[in-house]
């Protein structure tokens, strides 16, 4: 698979089994990756929230989506996922602009066990600045709807009428 950089794969199954062991490739054993992205965490984001006393980090998701071709390959410029992803935190993205008619994200990251803190603050950014992805992308017809045979799947009914139904829930919110 010589596009798009999927020879990662076959190099992948090249890779030392010993964690402890240093890869010639990459030069670090597994482990020392392991701990080089969990110091990325506690003296990058953790480091920064408490510094600045902040709740998250916010940053553009990426750069716009970019078009891709077998010539040129991806045009991808940056990310943030990754460093919320290398120490495993948690990361909470939603649109934020559209460019040229392609929607672009903002990322809410922060430290480990966060979640809550970053879900009301992207549910918050979201509800104030009421931006959606438009012209999403589709999918061409495989086949024409009259070689369908049976009949369409519809909604099931719920069997309480909807006050008695709103009654049954078994949390408040």
């Amino acid at each position: 698979m010589p596009f798009f950089n999927q020879d990662i794969f076959e190099l992948a199954q090249t890779i030392m089994l010993d964690p402890n062991v240093i890869d010639p490739i990459f030069g670090i054993s597994y482990n020392q990756a392991l701990d080089s992205d969990q110091n990325a965490g506690v003296n990058g984001i953790d480091a920064a929230i408490s510094q600045f006393h902040l709740d998250a980090v916010v940053s553009a998701t990426d750069n716009p989506a970019w078009s891709t071709d077998l010539i040129y390959d991806a045009h991808f410029i940056f990310g943030t996922s990754g460093l919320a992803a290398a120490p495993g935190y948690p990361i909470v993205q939603v649109p934020a602009s559209v460019v040229f008619g392609v929607p672009l994200g903002i990322s809410f990251f922060g430290t480990a066990f966060s979640e809550p803190t970053l879900i009301k603050l992207a549910s918050g950014y979201a509800a104030a600045t009421q931006v959606r992805a438009h012209n999403l992308p589709t999918f061409p017809g495989t086949a024409p709807s009259t070689n369908i045979q049976g009949t369409t799947p519809t909604r099931p009914h719920h069997p309480f009428p909807k006050k008695e139904a709103a009654k049954k829930k078994p949390h408040n919110m």
